[in-house]
């Protein structure tokens, strides 16, 4: 038997930690539900992808990364920024294993179909930590997210950034 790795202390996970953890909670997903616990096999899931896109906040020196919300605006910021990457399809299905964690609504089959989806893209994403962040120009929609992420209020709608508006790059 395997021991996992420690966690960080509290409040000092560096981007490698949620590298690490989302790794080890991606595999222990599915054994969660071969044990019949859907619930934590959903709580997994979420989890795993929740820590990747925290990395990525991390990395980009993003200011806000706590909470569920925060946890969507980075999906959705890295959606636009990776067309090759299904990050969109991802969020949808681990949000809604997030959900399924409180509600207990998910069969076995549609489990297996969100940690496949998952499964697939946090290693995607995990290879995107160790690659600039991409071009980005601010849209219509995107202005108030951009904002919220980087803390830079004088953004316009326009404004183009090499490097995705990341803070760090």
């Amino acid at each position: 038997m395997t021991t996992a790795p420690a966690l960080p202390e509290p409040g000092a996970a560096t981007v490698g930690d949620r590298v690490q953890i989302s790794r080890r909670l991606i595999r222990q997903a599915p054994g969660e539900l071969e044990r019949g616990d859907r619930l934590q096999a959903t709580e997994k899931v979420w989890g795993a992808l929740a820590q990747m896109l925290k990395a990525h906040g991390q990395q980009r020196g993003w200011l806000d990364l706590e909470g569920h919300r925060t946890v969507g605006h980075i999906a959705i910021q890295l959606a636009a920024e990776y067309d090759d990457i299904d990050v969109a399809d991802a969020y949808v299905a681990a949000d809604n294993g997030y959900r399924n964690f409180y509600d207990n609504e998910m069969s076995p089959p549609e489990i297996e179909g969100i940690i496949a989806v998952v499964a697939r893209v946090v290693p995607e994403l995990e290879c995107a930590l160790y690659e600039p962040p991409r071009p980005f120009t601010i849209r219509d929609g995107d202005l108030w997210r951009v904002r919220t992420l980087t803390g830079k209020q004088d953004l316009q709608v326009g404004d183009s950034s090499p490097t995705g508006f990341s803070n760090t790059h």
